[in-house]
């Protein structure tokens, strides 16, 4: 290129590359030191870890509003579902939603369990068959 009309030999970032520019590893493109263009866009931070927590969580909750009618099992199942969106949370790992998703499915089937058993438990056997014994004879 003898002709310098350009001033491409003074641009120390051209090279015989058709004139297309390049910054260097570690700079972006106005030469300054930073994050290179189509790392990191807005400089957020990468994220780190996994969404497991955030997806063990969600599934737990989810089975434990399936499973509400078992009593315990369930409720073991929202409690750890719980726990593990909290902390999925807390951490800010990625699955933010997940999480929140399952925090509520968790904590409906907790209050759901709660509701049933209180129920289940103010119903004496006597009243159990006095209900049975209306329902047959509706039928």
């Amino acid at each position: 290129m003898e002709n310098n009309e350009n001033g491409f030999e003074n641009n120390p970032y051209s090279g015989d590359d058709g004139g297309y520019t390049q910054a260097p590893s570690g700079y972006n493109m106005n030469g300054q030191p930073g994050q290179p263009m189509g790392g990191n866009p807005y400089g957020q931070p990468p994220q780190q870890g996994s969404q497991g927590f955030a997806i063990a969580g969600m599934v737990l909750g989810i089975l434990s509003l399936v499973c509400c009618c078992s009593g315990y099992i369930a409720l073991v199942l929202g409690v750890v579902g719980m726990v593990l969106s909290i902390v999925s949370l807390v951490q800010k790992r990625p699955g933010k939603g997940m999480a929140i998703a399952g925090i509520v499915c968790s904590a409906v089937a907790i209050v759901l369990i709660i509701v049933l058993t209180a129920i289940g438990n103010s119903i004496t056997p006597e009243e159990l068959q006095n209900m049975l014994k209306e329902i047959e004879d509706m039928q």
